[in-house]
């Protein structure tokens, strides 16, 4: 039996555990509440997102934790995705691969703890998706977990397919058009040796050996489109060697005494600058040869390029004999000189004539915007 002074001890110490009870109500169940409210919009919000997210175990595999899209857009119950692992819905060809990167990123071997990679899921009727994965690595108090969240890239893929098939295509058609040009350019090239051959007048002959030449400096930057990947601009360093090499071939007799040098950066162009260019070194260039070293002279011939704040640099020069003081560049009826001005006329630039120990021009352009025809 308890005493009195039990029974009032053990009334006492009901209201003290009554009164710690309610205080212990009072102070967490308003945040635990609040908890509560943010899991389920949490839930929610994975639950309203097209993309299949999964929770997986780091070591198993097995799912943790999906959302209702997982199921849906893999065509299984929620009950069996909870039996299932991540290697389970992997696509076979793609499981060594996942694992090795899931093993990189939980030991710690990438820099970043979260990974970007395409792959492909496996649904239940055995049908695949092609999908792009979010990897992540998180830790819930003391248990790591690998994050996923796969979206579906099935229709972006058949587009970039079709489009690259497209470009493809394109990129046929164009090479098919440098190439035809050229081979036209090429016959023009050839009709004009041919008729060379019958023409005895030696003014003659080197009219038509100039207008075969610049047919060939043409032909040649076409030539060299089709002989490219890119179809827009060409390594115009390049092609002026290839330029200046053929027509020191073409005067065969002046070549081994012209000593030349010729010094470029790296300059990409458009057809529309590199042809009007071309066409101007070949008149140039041509212009020394004939008429730089008469008499079996010996001598030196330069050509460089290079740009400065979008500005290209065309200087051609030679130690020779130089123009004539009375020959005005600018109202010359040499058809040479006279297409030289028209072309850089053409190219909005700039051309400048010294005749100090030679001859030396110096030219100042910027390559020409393509504008798109309807």
């Amino acid at each position: 039996m308890h005493s009195d002074n039990d029974k009032n001890w053990d009334s006492i110490r009901e209201k003290i555990i009554g009164l710690g009870e309610q205080s212990i109500r009072k102070s967490y169940y308003p945040e635990l509440q609040q908890r509560i409210s943010e899991l389920e919009r949490f839930r929610a919000l994975l639950d309203e997102t097209n993309d299949v997210i999964f929770l997986t175990e780091v070591h198993s595999g097995k799912l943790a934790d999906f959302n209702i899209s997982a199921s849906e857009k893999l065509g299984y119950s929620p009950q069996k995705l909870s039996e299932m692992s991540v290697h389970d819905i992997i696509s076979p060809d793609e499981i060594e691969g996942m694992k090795h990167i899931i093993d990189n990123l939980v030991k710690g071997r990438k820099l970043k703890n979260r990974l970007t990679v395409e792959t492909f899921l496996k649904r239940q009727d055995n049908s695949q998706i092609n999908v792009e994965i979010n990897i992540s690595l998180v830790r819930f108090s003391d248990d790591a977990y690998i994050v996923m969240v796969a979206r579906d890239i099935t229709e972006r893929k058949a587009f970039e397919n079709a489009l690259k098939s497209s470009i493809k295509e394109k990129e046929v058609l164009i090479r098919e058009i440098h190439h035809r040009v050229k081979n036209n350019m090429q016959i023009i090239s050839s009709l004009l040796n041919l008729q060379k051959q019958y023409v005895h007048d030696e003014e003659a002959s080197s009219v038509l050996l100039e207008s075969q030449n610049r047919v060939k400096s043409m032909a040649m930057i076409h030539e060299k489109l089709y002989k490219t990947q890119n179809f827009s601009e060409i390594n115009f360093g390049d092609y002026i060697t290839s330029l200046v090499d053929d027509l020191f071939s073409s005067y065969g007799s002046y070549s081994g005494r012209i000593k030349k040098e010729m010094i470029f950066d790296e300059i990409m162009l458009g057809l529309e600058t590199a042809i009007p260019c071309g066409l101007i070194i070949s008149e140039l260039v041509t212009n020394t040869l004939k008429y730089a070293f008469p008499n079996q002279m010996e001598g030196e011939f330069r050509i460089e390029m290079y740009e400065i704040d979008g500005l290209y640099h065309l200087i051609i020069s030679d130690n020779g004999v130089g123009i004539p003081p009375n020959i005005n560049f600018d109202k010359t009826e040499t058809l040479g000189l006279v297409l030289v001005d028209s072309l850089v006329n053409q190219l909005e630039g700039t051309v400048e004539l010294e005749r100090n120990g030679g001859t030396k021009f110096k030219i100042i352009f910027k390559e020409l915007k393509y504008e798109e025809r309807f």
